[in-house]
């Protein structure tokens, strides 16, 4: 099973940022009707609390899915932050500002300028300023969860899967899965492709 965006991904965004095989590779079976399978359900647990949800899919639950918090995306502030390692960039676009973020993107590109990955979250956690012990961050973190409904969308184009999610605020998770094509052009959501070139407009990338 490919690898699952990872729904806190967002809350990088939200702390103001995230072998011995042959030469010869085996070969792979072309699907019939034995190997083939359907898409499975797929149940994601959060890092930080102990929510639970299975996403939806297809075309019906895409278009059917209304994200609980808006996107108020005025004025805007970017921020670019070089990796050490791999050599990617991350751009973050802030709405209206960096100090009282309402709205966030982050946007990551590999070292050779390829879109990788874009983050979104609406309704932006403004955990308490200092230092923070682990235990602390993660009260904090499910303080304000649990007070405030946020909802985000993440697009991976290396993996081509994308999930948008409402969760928090004393209400159940709901979140929709499907492919970075499907979720991007979705009118109910800004549509995601267009509110990227924007980002990139602001941000000069």
């Amino acid at each position: 099973m490919k690898t699952l965006l990872g729904v806190l991904a967002a809350f990088l965004i939200a702390l103001g940022c995230r072998s011995g095989a042959s030469s010869t590779p085996a070969p792979t079976p072309a699907p019939n009707a034995t190997t083939a399978r359907p898409p499975q359900d797929v149940m994601i647990r959060t890092r930080v609390s102990t929510d639970m949800f299975v996403p939806q899919r297809g075309d019906t639950a895409l278009r059917a899915f209304v994200p609980d918090v808006a996107a108020e995306e005025t004025g805007g502030e970017c921020q670019l932050l070089r990796t050490g390692g791999s050599g990617a960039t991350i751009v973050i676009a802030y709405y209206p500002a960096r100090s009282n973020a309402r709205l966030q993107v982050n946007v990551t590109f590999d070292s050779s300028g390829r879109l990788v990955r874009y983050n979104e979250r609406r309704g932006i956690p403004h955990l308490p300023r200092g230092r923070l012990t682990p235990a602390q961050l993660d009260s904090a973190v499910r303080a304000d969860e649990a007070a405030n409904r946020s909802t985000t969308v993440s697009l991976d184009y290396a993996i081509d899967q994308a999930i948008a999610t409402n969760r928090g605020g004393g209400r159940p998770t709901s979140a929709v899965l499907g492919t970075v094509r499907e979720m991007e052009s979705l009118t109910s959501l800004g549509p995601p492709a267009a509110r990227l070139e924007r980002v990139r407009k602001l941000c000069g990338v």
